[in-house]
């Protein structure tokens, strides 16, 4: 250890030490120095974060190599799926078309070993021009029309007085209680 990282070392201790002490904030000396060790403090976490990011970043790469395998390898395996699944989708398809070419009723599931293939009804999708429904709706009374408070133009408008909102009037707004609220509290540390 040369001689500057030994003070620094040494300093860094004195630090440990005095910060385990009985500290008490009584004046602006002693809030600077709160604040001054938050700033420590702050710092020694950066320093840490700085160290687990350098630790995991080779094992970051790695895993992100072992995903990006994954996936190419998927590939195939996916591709092979769809194919097979193609084949299911077309040979229901076709057992429904000659049930129904027979006049039967047709049966849409199939057990298989492995579990069930099936066709199911689906509701119709519907692809909306928004603007020319509207109007449509307008015309005909199925429009909804949402009411709700503009609070912010109201408060700008009001003031608060012994816990209750008032308006320029002078009248209190009803459905309002104004609870205060203790300050809040903030560090800013300068970096």
């Amino acid at each position: 250890m040369t001689s500057l990282e030994a003070v620094l070392h040494q300093i860094e201790e004195e630090e440990v030490l005095e910060l385990q002490n009985v500290f008490t904030v009584v004046d602006l000396d002693t809030a600077a120095e709160a604040q001054r060790r938050i700033a420590w403090f702050e710092e020694k976490k950066r320093e840490v974060d700085a160290i687990i990011e350098k630790q995991i970043a080779p094992f970051i790469e790695k895993i992100e190599k072992i995903k990006m395998w994954g996936e190419q390898a998927k590939v195939e395996h996916e591709e092979k799926r769809v194919h097979y699944t193609n084949m299911l989708e077309q040979y229901m398809r076709n057992e429904v078309a000659k049930q129904l070419e027979l006049g039967k009723k047709p049966k849409k599931t199939l057990s298989l070993p492995y579990g069930k293939i099936s066709l199911k009804k689906q509701q119709p999708e519907f692809q909306k021009n928004e603007t020319e429904l509207l109007e449509y709706a307008k015309a005909t009374g199925f429009v909804k029309v949402k009411h709700e408070t503009n609070w912010a133009e109201l408060k700008k408008n009001c003031v608060v007085a012994d816990g209750k909102l008032y308006d320029t009037n002078g009248e209190q707004v009803p459905g309002v209680v104004v609870v205060e609220r203790e300050e809040k509290f903030s560090i800013e540390l300068n970096n």
